[in-house]
Protein backbone atom coordinates (compact mmCIF):
# COMPACT_ATOMS: atom_id res chain seq x y z
CA UNK A 1 0.00 0.00 0.00
CA UNK A 2 0.83 3.33 -0.93
CA UNK A 3 1.74 5.92 1.61
CA UNK A 4 -0.35 8.38 0.63
CA UNK A 5 1.12 11.48 3.30
CA UNK A 6 4.40 11.83 2.03
CA UNK A 7 4.87 14.36 -0.61
CA UNK A 8 5.32 13.68 -4.09
CA UNK A 9 8.06 14.19 -6.17
CA UNK A 10 8.82 17.15 -8.27
CA UNK A 11 6.50 16.62 -12.01
CA UNK A 12 4.22 13.92 -11.01
CA UNK A 13 0.86 13.65 -9.39
CA UNK A 14 -1.23 10.60 -8.17
CA UNK A 15 -2.41 9.72 -11.37
CA UNK A 16 0.80 9.83 -12.86
CA UNK A 17 2.21 6.83 -9.88
CA UNK A 18 2.13 3.55 -11.08
CA UNK A 19 0.55 1.15 -9.12
CA UNK A 20 2.51 -1.65 -9.63
CA UNK A 21 5.45 -2.04 -11.20
CA UNK A 22 4.19 -3.93 -14.65
CA UNK A 23 1.13 -0.62 -14.54
CA UNK A 24 1.19 1.67 -16.86
CA UNK A 25 0.91 5.03 -15.43
CA UNK A 26 -2.94 6.59 -15.85
CA UNK A 27 -3.12 9.74 -17.35
CA UNK A 28 -5.52 13.00 -16.34
CA UNK A 29 -8.41 13.35 -18.42
CA UNK A 30 -7.47 16.66 -19.95
CA UNK A 31 -4.67 14.81 -21.56
CA UNK A 32 -6.58 12.31 -23.33
CA UNK A 33 -9.03 14.33 -25.95
CA UNK A 34 -9.44 11.61 -28.66
CA UNK A 35 -10.93 9.61 -25.65
CA UNK A 36 -13.59 11.75 -24.64
CA UNK A 37 -14.08 12.73 -28.58
CA UNK A 38 -15.07 8.79 -29.32
CA UNK A 39 -16.74 8.95 -26.16
CA UNK A 40 -19.26 12.23 -27.12
CA UNK A 41 -19.78 10.20 -30.50
CA UNK A 42 -20.69 7.80 -29.26
CA UNK A 43 -23.24 9.09 -26.71
CA UNK A 44 -24.14 11.15 -29.97
CA UNK A 45 -24.68 8.48 -31.98
CA UNK A 46 -27.20 6.73 -29.07
CA UNK A 47 -29.01 9.34 -28.76
CA UNK A 48 -30.19 9.84 -32.70
CA UNK A 49 -30.57 6.35 -32.37
CA UNK A 50 -33.32 6.73 -29.26
CA UNK A 51 -34.71 9.67 -30.91
CA UNK A 52 -35.08 7.68 -34.25
CA UNK A 53 -36.79 4.97 -32.13
CA UNK A 54 -39.06 7.32 -30.73
CA UNK A 55 -39.91 8.85 -33.98
CA UNK A 56 -41.05 6.37 -35.59
CA UNK A 57 -42.54 4.78 -32.86
CA UNK A 58 -44.69 8.19 -32.66
CA UNK A 59 -45.54 7.79 -36.38
CA UNK A 60 -46.94 4.54 -35.81
CA UNK A 61 -49.08 5.39 -33.41
CA UNK A 62 -50.60 8.19 -35.45
CA UNK A 63 -51.01 5.92 -38.16
CA UNK A 64 -52.54 3.47 -35.62
CA UNK A 65 -54.89 6.17 -34.80
CA UNK A 66 -56.00 7.69 -38.25
CA UNK A 67 -56.54 3.98 -39.21
CA UNK A 68 -58.78 3.62 -36.74
CA UNK A 69 -60.34 6.69 -36.90
CA UNK A 70 -61.12 5.79 -40.44
CA UNK A 71 -63.01 2.39 -40.25
CA UNK A 72 -65.62 3.74 -37.59
CA UNK A 73 -68.67 2.63 -38.54
CA UNK A 74 -71.30 5.03 -39.08
CA UNK A 75 -75.04 5.22 -39.81
CA UNK A 76 -77.24 6.85 -42.86
CA UNK A 77 -77.64 9.62 -40.51
CA UNK A 78 -74.31 10.52 -39.74
CA UNK A 79 -72.65 9.85 -43.13
CA UNK A 80 -75.35 11.92 -44.59
CA UNK A 81 -74.42 14.48 -41.75
CA UNK A 82 -70.89 14.07 -43.32
CA UNK A 83 -71.51 14.44 -46.74
CA UNK A 84 -73.84 17.63 -46.16
CA UNK A 85 -76.57 15.22 -47.71
CA UNK A 86 -79.55 14.26 -46.78
CA UNK A 87 -80.35 10.27 -45.99
CA UNK A 88 -81.88 9.68 -48.83
CA UNK A 89 -79.20 10.69 -51.24
CA UNK A 90 -77.11 8.70 -48.98
CA UNK A 91 -78.92 5.45 -50.00
CA UNK A 92 -78.87 6.57 -53.68
CA UNK A 93 -75.14 7.31 -53.63
CA UNK A 94 -74.87 3.69 -52.09
CA UNK A 95 -76.75 1.88 -54.36
CA UNK A 96 -75.25 3.90 -57.20
CA UNK A 97 -71.78 2.73 -56.00
CA UNK A 98 -70.49 5.97 -55.37
CA UNK A 99 -70.19 5.68 -51.58
CA UNK A 100 -69.30 1.59 -50.54
CA UNK A 101 -71.46 0.48 -47.90
CA UNK A 102 -71.78 -2.79 -45.62
CA UNK A 103 -74.97 -4.23 -44.53
CA UNK A 104 -75.25 -4.96 -40.42
CA UNK A 105 -78.55 -7.23 -40.52
CA UNK A 106 -80.53 -4.95 -42.64
CA UNK A 107 -79.30 -1.78 -41.56
CA UNK A 108 -76.91 -0.01 -43.96
CA UNK A 109 -73.63 1.15 -42.34
CA UNK A 110 -70.43 2.69 -44.32
CA UNK A 111 -66.93 3.02 -43.21
CA UNK A 112 -65.72 6.95 -42.20
CA UNK A 113 -62.62 6.51 -44.38
CA UNK A 114 -64.97 5.63 -47.40
CA UNK A 115 -67.26 7.78 -46.61
CA UNK A 116 -64.43 10.71 -46.45
CA UNK A 117 -63.33 9.17 -49.78
CA UNK A 118 -66.10 9.51 -51.48
CA UNK A 119 -66.45 13.09 -50.10
CA UNK A 120 -63.05 13.79 -51.96
CA UNK A 121 -64.18 12.54 -55.15
CA UNK A 122 -67.55 14.55 -55.23
CA UNK A 123 -65.44 17.73 -54.38
CA UNK A 124 -63.48 19.84 -57.33
CA UNK A 125 -59.88 21.30 -56.65
CA UNK A 126 -61.70 24.73 -55.98
CA UNK A 127 -63.73 23.29 -53.68
CA UNK A 128 -66.75 23.51 -55.27
CA UNK A 129 -68.98 20.31 -55.23
CA UNK A 130 -69.57 18.39 -58.81
CA UNK A 131 -73.14 17.79 -59.32
CA UNK A 132 -73.95 20.49 -56.98
CA UNK A 133 -77.32 22.67 -58.53
CA UNK A 134 -76.02 25.51 -59.68
CA UNK A 135 -78.07 28.95 -59.54
CA UNK A 136 -79.54 30.41 -62.48
CA UNK A 137 -80.08 34.05 -63.72
CA UNK A 138 -83.89 33.45 -63.99
CA UNK A 139 -86.01 33.61 -60.30
CA UNK A 140 -86.08 30.28 -58.57
CA UNK A 141 -89.93 29.52 -58.98
CA UNK A 142 -91.83 28.77 -55.43
CA UNK A 143 -91.47 25.01 -54.49
CA UNK A 144 -94.62 22.94 -53.24
CA UNK A 145 -93.47 21.00 -49.83
CA UNK A 146 -93.74 17.31 -49.39
CA UNK A 147 -93.68 16.43 -46.04
CA UNK A 148 -90.92 13.52 -45.24
CA UNK A 149 -89.00 14.62 -48.26
CA UNK A 150 -85.90 16.34 -48.49
CA UNK A 151 -83.83 19.17 -50.59
CA UNK A 152 -80.24 18.31 -51.42
CA UNK A 153 -77.65 21.20 -50.96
Amino acid sequence: MRDTTSPLPAGTTHYTLPKKTAEQPVQPVNQRPEILSQLFQEFYRHARWAAREEYELLLAEKAAAEADRNDQVLTVAQAAQLLGLCPQTVYEWAKAEKLQAFKVGRAVRFKRGHVLAALQQQTQPDGRRKYARRATGSPAKPATVVAGACADS
